[in-house]
């Protein structure tokens, strides 16, 4: 899309995009530390370990969920650059709140290890997965494919922690 395009949908003069972001880089720099930045801190605060795992997998869940449902144009984005080639303009501009997010679940799942020892040196491992789920989860949801209620939270953390086959 042209820096055009943007500020006509903006409703805005293309001078006036250059003179407060400077340039169409600097306006998603903008979108990704504001709205990056609420993802993060919703999915932080989500990650507080209360010693409940299967309640925090759905509290996890639940932010990502509320998240897509109130910024979608924004959670799409979001995960176009997550999906984006590694040294896209895109994943590099993205990459601080990909690792920020990645860092919050890891130390979640290392957290958890003290009464799940069978995840001891898979933290990592899980978190990963689990990222992904969560990113899978919020579109679904956001698409439509899946409710937004309590019994899919559920669902979806037995599902998480306990596979297909139980």
């Amino acid at each position: 899309m042209s820096v055009q395009e943007i500020a006509d949908l903006a409703g805005i003069t293309k001078p006036t995009l250059y003179y407060y972001f400077g340039s169409k880089s600097g306006l998603l720099q903008t979108l990704i530390k504001e709205k990056g930045g609420l993802l993060c801190k919703q999915l932080k605060n989500a990650c507080e370990y209360n010693h409940d795992f299967f309640g925090s997998i759905i509290k996890i869940f639940k932010a990502e969920i509320d998240f897509a449902m109130s910024e979608p144009d924004y959670f799409r984005l979001h995960m176009a650059l997550i999906n984006s080639p590694p040294e896209s303009e895109g994943s590099l501009a993205y990459k601080e709140i990909v690792l920020d997010i990645h860092n919050e679940l890891e130390k979640f799942f290392q957290l958890s290890t003290n009464e799940y020892g069978n995840m001891k040196g898979k933290e990592k491992f899980y978190s990963i997965l689990f990222r992904y789920n969560l990113i899978s989860v919020g579109i679904t949801v956001l698409s439509g494919f899946l409710k937004n209620d309590e019994e899919t939270l559920k669902n979806l953390a037995h599902s998480f922690i306990y596979g297909v086959a139980n």
